[in-house]
């Protein structure tokens, strides 16, 4: 029983030390963790020094480089008005490109002047040339008309003696004519003559006469009966075909008669139209020399119709250039040869002198781009910017991430000191208590403490029970030494009974405990079922707030939510760089909390001082110029706040807004703090005055 009690009591012992031993370990390897990632802070601030090291940057090449681009960029016009020369090689070559400039300008009116006077002279010339080309068609076309009139009159003569020879042809072919006209008319009397005596002859032979025009089955000409059968026809007489024959000769000599007299007529017509008298000459002579004739005549009028033409256009050419020649001499004095020759000797001269003034504006070129040319040249020195400009991002961004590591640095080193004395009080508090070990050893759980005070107070009722039972015995009598041997065998054999009795209570408290065990193991399954159980539960709490927050009337809220989280994410990074990794905004309800990393504790930043309260508000302020600035803010700016800021603090806020991504903004500050004003590029600074404030430029 004594050994429960000293077990108990070592019990509460262990349960008293051991949770500040944990606490212990727990500060021990928090403080190990911190100095873990110090020593690799350590490491990685030194290789980004050794690496800012390594890179060289050197902010005056930039700035010389990017002067030297500036200057450089005048070289474009300068070349671009070499250009305009082409000229690389002169015996004397200078250098002046304003009088270049000025000579290019003066050199399209003096080439003006010279095509102007070049045309004038073109214009006399060719006016000289049409005034000859004029004289020379009026001399040919006096000569076309006395050839043309001699021609005329040589067709005429033709035409009189082809009009007297054709008619005596006439004349002749009427006499020929008559002759065979004067036959004919012999004829038809002959013909006629026969033909009367033949139908006299018919008339006497009556109905024979007719026989020819009797037809079988047809009416009778004379009777009218149909002829049934032709009669028979004398032998030896066919009057019929006689009169047959006569009127077709008879019908020939008509038709030739008036075939003769249509001639006759023809021909007296023909030689009354003459008008002439007949004459006998060569037709056919007359005829070709008449038809030479008249085309020679034809050739000079088709001559003469061209040369009006060409006199014409010519007239109109002649005046045209007169007036052209008129206009190109715009009052000029002089002749246009004279003065086109001087003129041309002045352009020759601003030639020549362009080209050495080229030559020398070449030669310059080439030595200030080192014979790389403009371009070439340029593009080295933007390349070399370039570069640099790399160099200077490169050595920004080592520098940032320098300040950053070094921030972080700075906030594990404060946490270091404040878990070493976190440490150092927990150790301090371990004085006086058990070894770990030993208190791990003693522990007991409440379950099993709660069966060693069951089992002490049960032995201590028993206790109890005995010492009554044997204080209500009577006095022992008194008994001889065997008795008593006798008796003390029976107490040890009771003893041995009640040990034997301990062993197998320890055996069943043994299978008690792994039941317990079990029990721990099912319960601890059972935990882990309900924190599947609460994390389904918070999922499906997450669907349903979800398909709320997408309906019309909680969407903006939704939408609002989402937007707050982005704005506290960034502010959050803004304001551990502010603090130099101290503090951390954390948004809970539409409300803002800070988390102190050195105290590990959460408040409201209403707790927050009046400097951290300006870090938080510029820190939020920031994050929602960013998130404003995407395409619609052009312009920021940050009222006051920084006078209550530490002088180390203020030395963060300072480079934090000269590392702001502007995005082409324009971020303006307001302050009275002059060392954070002398930092800013521009200043404008505010002067008080009597008669008013007065701005200017620093």
């Amino acid at each position: 029983m004594e050994a429960l009690r000293e077990r108990l009591a070592r019990a509460e012992e262990a349960a008293r030390a051991l949770p500040l031993w944990r606490a212990y370990r727990e500060k021990e390897a928090a403080l190990r963790d911190t100095e873990g990632k110090i020593q690799e802070l350590e490491g990685k601030l030194a290789g980004l020094e050794e690496r800012r090291k390594a890179l060289a940057f050197d902010p005056e090449a930039l700035r010389g480089a990017r002067e030297a681009l500036l200057e450089a960029q005048g070289l474009r016009a300068l070349e671009a008005l070499w250009r305009r020369v082409g000229v690389r090689e002169h015996p004397k070559p200078r250098l002046d490109p304003k009088a270049l400039e000025a000579l290019l300008e003066k050199e399209p009116l003096l080439e003006g002047e010279v095509r102007a006077l070049e045309a004038w002279a073109e214009a006399r010339r060719a006016l000289r040339e049409e005034e000859a080309a004029l004289a020379g068609l009026e001399d040919e076309l006096g000569r076309v008309e006395a050839l043309g009139k001699a021609k005329r009159e040589e067709v005429s003569a033709l035409e009189e003696a082809l009009k007297a020879a054709e008619a005596h042809a006439l004349r002749e072919e009427l006499v020929a004519l008559q002759g065979e006209l004067d036959r004919l008319l012999k004829e038809k009397a002959r013909l006629e003559g026969e033909l009367a005596e033949l139908k006299e002859a018919e008339r006497r032979q009556g109905l024979l006469a007719y026989h020819d025009l009797l037809e079988p089955g047809e009416p009778c000409p004379l009777c009218g009966g149909v002829v049934h059968a032709l009669p028979p026809r004398p032998e030896g007489l066919d009057l019929a075909g006689r009169r047959k024959a006569l009127e077709e000769a008879l019908s020939e000599v008509l038709r030739e008669l008036g075939r003769l007299e249509q001639a006759v007529s023809e021909k007296e017509k023909a030689l009354e139209a003459l008008g002439v008298e007949p004459k006998p000459g060569d037709l056919e002579g007359l005829k070709e020399a008449h038809a030479q004739a008249k085309e020679a005549l034809e050739g000079l009028r088709g001559r003469y119709q061209e040369l009006r033409g060409e006199l014409r256009s010519k007239e109109v050419a002649v005046r045209e250039l007169r007036q052209e020649e008129a206009r190109l001499r715009q009052g000029r004095e002089g002749e246009a040869e004279a003065l086109l020759a001087e003129a041309q000797a002045a352009l020759a001269a601003l030639k020549e002198e362009k080209a050495a003034l080229g030559a020398g504006l070449y030669r310059y070129l080439q030595e200030a781009t080192r014979g790389l040319g403009v371009e070439a040249f340029l593009r080295a020195l933007a390349a070399e910017v370039k570069a640099l400009e790399e160099k200077e991002g490169k050595d920004r961004e080592l520098s940032q991430k320098v300040e950053e590591t070094l921030r972080t640095l700075s906030a594990l080193r404060a946490r270091k000191e404040e878990q070493g004395r976190a440490l150092a009080e927990a150790e301090a508090s371990l004085q006086g208590l058990m070894p770990e070990e030993e208190a791990r050893q003693f522990y007991l759980s409440p379950e099993e403490e709660a069966a060693l005070q069951t089992r002490l107070q049960d032995h201590e009722k028993e206790l109890a029970e005995v010492e009554a039972r044997w204080n209500a015995l009577p006095p022992l009598p008194e008994v001889s030494l065997e008795e008593a041997r006798a008796r003390l065998g029976k107490a040890q054999e009771a003893l041995s009974r009640a040990q034997e009795r301990l062993r197998e209570l320890g055996e069943r408290m043994a299978v008690l405990r792994d039941r317990a065990e079990a029990l721990r193991e099912s319960l601890q399954r059972r935990r882990e079922l309900e924190g599947r159980l609460a994390q389904v539960v918070r999922e499906v709490d997450l669907w349903d707030k979800l398909a709320r927050d997408l309906q019309e009337n909680h969407f903006p809220d939704y939408l609002l939510g989402l937007k707050q989280q982005s704005l506290v994410e960034r502010a959050d990074a803004l304001l551990a760089t502010l603090s130099g990794g101290r503090y951390r905004l954390l948004g809970k309800g539409g409300e803002y909390e800070v988390y102190d990393l050195w105290t590990e504790a959460r408040r409201p930043v209403k707790t927050l001082s009046g400097g951290e309260s300006f870090l938080a508000s510029l820190s939020l302020a920031l994050a929602l110029s960013e998130e404003l600035s995407r395409g619609r803010l052009g312009a920021l700016f940050l009222d006051e706040g920084f006078g209550t800021l530490d002088p180390e603090t203020l030395e963060v806020v300072a480079g934090v807004l000269e590392s702001l991504p502007t995005r082409g903004r324009l971020v303006g500050i307001v302050t009275h703090v002059e060392a954070l004003a002398e930092r800013l590029p521009a200043r404008l600074r505010v002067r008080k005055h009597p008669s008013g404030s007065r701005v200017e430029w620093v």
